[in-house]
């Protein structure tokens, strides 16, 4: 591959008439499928202007000025439209993604519910969140109402970092920096923040009404818990662009604001535990760009017409 960079694959699997171990041309046929097949799927994601906005590719380089032409940045992952990353002209980048938005907030909400694992990681936590009620949750109601865990300003610092409006205060930051900075990288996280935290918040808002749960102070709307699915797709977003040095620490913070709104008596226990599998199922899937992903690598069906050897082969590419 072009720029020092070489394929690891390994079969995990596969069936057929003949052994890939024992024709070494074999393994190297599938190999160089599984290549081609990588390669004919960025370029049909690269052939869709707007919708391949939302394949959200968090290590290429810097953009645009960094290579001096216009054709050149057009030609950056990502873009396919013919229109160059962003130069520091915010206006005429904010203005070209409002208007692609409508179609990237589909295309990230679309494979965040019909996946097949995103729907069963789903479907456990509302059973859990059902079956926790009404004992559980009344069992800890009453430990947080006879003594408070946190002190009053403690509670108002993680109440508002878990607030939602922080998080797209953030988003937008990471959005204005990238922008004016001319950073690929940081623009593409505030792009990716702003979709994950638009879709939570929706659906969030949705099951809400739909529910209509009253809360232990009498509120109601209280399923599922806002401010923890916010802080969970937050922290989601951050750790698949950062790693688990920036990830970790905000998965802590988002579990002191499901505490806190316990100890608010905002929350019951069901609540955040509904709220923070709904916020990582879309924080996690928007931002990976709905790749399933194992160790870093992926993995990818195979077939050899000339053996009838099939199976899935896990390609991983290193520096």
């Amino acid at each position: 591959m072009a720029g020092g960079l070489a394929p690891l694959v390994w079969i995990v699997c596969g069936c057929g008439s003949a052994r890939l171990n024992d024709d070494p041309s074999t393994l190297r046929q599938a190999i160089t499928r599984a290549e081609q097949r990588r390669t004919s799927e960025r370029l049909h994601h690269s052939a869709h202007a707007d919708v391949a906005d939302h394949q959200h590719v968090f290590d290429y380089p810097r953009l645009a000025s960094d290579m001096g032409d216009d054709a050149a940045a057009a030609s950056r992952p990502g873009r396919a439209d013919g229109q160059p990353r962003p130069r520091g002209d915010l206006w005429a980048t904010l203005s070209h993604d409002l208007k692609a938005m409508p179609k990237n907030l589909w295309a990230d909400a679309k494979p965040t519910f019909t996946d097949k694992t995103n729907l069963m990681i789903l479907g456990v936590a509302g059973g859990a969140s059902l079956a926790l009620r009404p004992e559980v949750d009344d069992d800890i109601e009453d430990k947080f109402h006879r003594s408070r865990a946190l002190r009053p300003v403690w509670g108002d610092v993680f109440g508002t970092l878990g607030n939602p409006a922080t998080h797209f205060a953030l988003a937008g930051a990471w959005y204005l920096v990238g922008t004016l900075q001319q950073d690929s990288k940081t623009y593409e996280v505030g792009k990716t923040l702003f979709s994950a935290l638009t879709i939570n918040s929706a659906v969030t808002a949705a099951l809400k009404a739909a529910a209509c749960a009253d809360a232990p102070n009498g509120e109601s709307w209280a399923w599922p818990s806002g401010h923890t699915s916010s802080s969970v797709c937050f922290a989601a977003v951050m750790h698949e662009a950062y790693g688990p040095w920036v990830g970790v620490p905000l998965y802590g913070v988002a579990g002191m604001v499901a505490l806190e709104r316990l100890d608010d008596r905002e929350h019951q226990f069901s609540d955040v535990v509904f709220g923070a599998a709904l916020g990582w199922v879309v924080g996690h899937t928007v931002a990976t760009g709905h790749r399933p992903r194992i160790f870093g690598g992926e993995v990818l069906p195979y077939a050899d017409p000339g053996t009838g050897a099939a199976g899935l082969v896990w390609v991983k590419t290193l520096k």
